[in-house]
């Protein structure tokens, strides 16, 4: 940290010193304690921020911050909770999270980051973190896996013949202390072992290289599985046709069957599971392969089911105005349901769905139902959360079919335009609004 009393100047303030190899694993949360003599001012600033509704049961602003500072903070969590949490013991008074605002505090104020490379050199700086890591997540990324390179990188493997990886690694270069995520990584024929920058990176390639030691561990059960699985080389072919997803991007080349035992295999022995050791796979493996085969079975019938009314909807929807407010919402939400791919990304809970979404959608559909109440609830909340993913891209890895808010749409599309299919989970416009505030 450095410290400069300079009113005007761009570094007012302090500053942390972030190295780009230490970049993309920082959190803008801790910084905005910013330091001990600063954190009155802060906090005045912040009160003094809210809305007036809410301000006024705290005037006099400096002597009710006084006394929430009586007690001192643990510097741990976020700034605004902790001030929530006080201020509403001594008022009584609660304020709802998204009431705060770090937007218009003044500069000095705030946390100023300055990005050095690996030799000391400015590369960068400024007051938004969240900036400076999605211009910099590339080399970020790649100046630490450089420095790790030489630390559990183990390569060409075909089963477990390394140690048990820990879910954070600890290590030191050229003085310096590093932290990173190991995690098994994907080389097609075998697998390897690599640390990452960040904990999501490191969760997402371990799911992929736990899924390829697995079907390298059972090479001939997963050819005879996908052998006897139900076919159709038309639905088959359409899979591998399918276009990309509006926003999220791909470098895998969609493939049915490659696709279907990728979820296959994470269905059965990964999903849901903790397995960072030699123990915990083999008890996978032992406990779940009599699974294999009724699974591929059921996968790949649901499959074929979901293609086919995909298509019968598309071919349905083709055939009407595109400039139609019910036909642009049908095709919109298809799009974002069934894309290159989905068959290898949507976890299998959510995948058994699909047929009773797009069930819901055809009836819409021949109902003719846009009503204008219900529609534009269901594309309120629709683009709300689009947008957010499309933003939320730009400086971090986001994978939607794990979230469950993106489900939530699905569910509430059903209870508006299809309840004689019912919901998986109990959804309403009510329900969205609380759950997107804790998106």
């Amino acid at each position: 940290m450095q410290y400069r009393f300079e009113p005007g100047h761009d570094e007012d303030g302090v500053t942390a010193i972030i190295p780009v190899h230490q970049l993309n694993q920082i959190t803008q949360t801790p910084f905005d304690w910013l330091v001990p003599g600063m954190l009155e001012e802060k906090c005045v600033a912040l009160v003094k921020a809210l809305p007036k509704n809410i301000r006024k049961h705290f005037v006099p602003v400096p002597e009710t911050v006084k006394k929430c500072l009586e007690i001192e903070p643990d510097f741990k969590g976020a700034l605004e909770e902790w001030l929530g949490n006080r201020l509403r013991k001594l008022t009584g008074e609660a304020i709802p999270l998204n009431a705060w605002s770090f937007d218009g505090l003044i500069d000095h104020l705030k946390m100023n980051f300055r990005v050095i490379d690996d030799e000391g050199r400015l590369l960068d700086y400024g007051r938004d973190l969240k900036k400076l890591q999605a211009k910099h997540v590339t080399k970020a990324g790649e100046s630490f896996d450089q420095i790790a390179a030489d630390e559990l990188n183990f390569t060409g493997y075909i089963q477990w013949a390394f140690d048990d990886l820990p879910e954070q690694y600890s290590f030191m270069q050229k003085g310096q202390a590093f932290i990173g995520y190991p995690a098994l990584v994907d080389e097609d024929e075998t697998v390897g072992v690599k640390i990452f920058d960040t904990q999501r990176k490191a969760e997402l390639q371990h799911q992929a290289g736990l899924i390829r030691l697995f079907q390298l561990q059972q090479r001939k059960e997963c050819t005879y599985a996908l052998k006897n699985i139900p076919k159709n080389a038309a639905l088959e072919l359409a899979y591998n046709r399918l276009s990309a997803h509006p926003i999220l991007k791909s470098e895998q080349t969609a493939e049915y069957k490659n696709d279907l035992l990728t979820l296959i295999l994470n269905s059965v022995f990964v999903e849901g599971k903790t397995i960072r050791t030699q123990a915990a796979f083999e008890e996978s493996l032992k406990e779940n392969k009599s699974l294999l085969v009724t699974r591929a079975t059921e996968i790949s019938t649901l499959a074929l089911e979901i293609m086919k009314s995909y298509g019968e909807l598309k071919t349905s929807l083709q055939r009407l105005n595109a400039a139609d407010p019910l036909t642009k919402s049908l095709d919109e939400q298809l799009n974002y349901l069934i894309y290159a791919g989905f068959v290898r990304t949507i976890p299998f809970a959510q995948f058994k769905q699909l047929p009773r979404y797009l069930k819901a959608m055809q009836y819409r559909l021949d109902k003719r139902d846009n009503t204008p109440q219900k529609a534009n609830e269901l594309a309120r909340f629709q683009i709300r959360y689009w947008n957010s993913v499309s933003q939320r891209l730009k400086k971090e890895i986001v994978t939607p079919e794990t979230e469950a808010f993106r489900w939530m749409l699905e569910e509430f599309a059903v209870s508006l335009f299809a309840q004689q299919l019912k919901t998986a989970i109990p959804v309403s416009a009510q329900r969205l609004e609380k759950a997107w505030d804790s998106v």
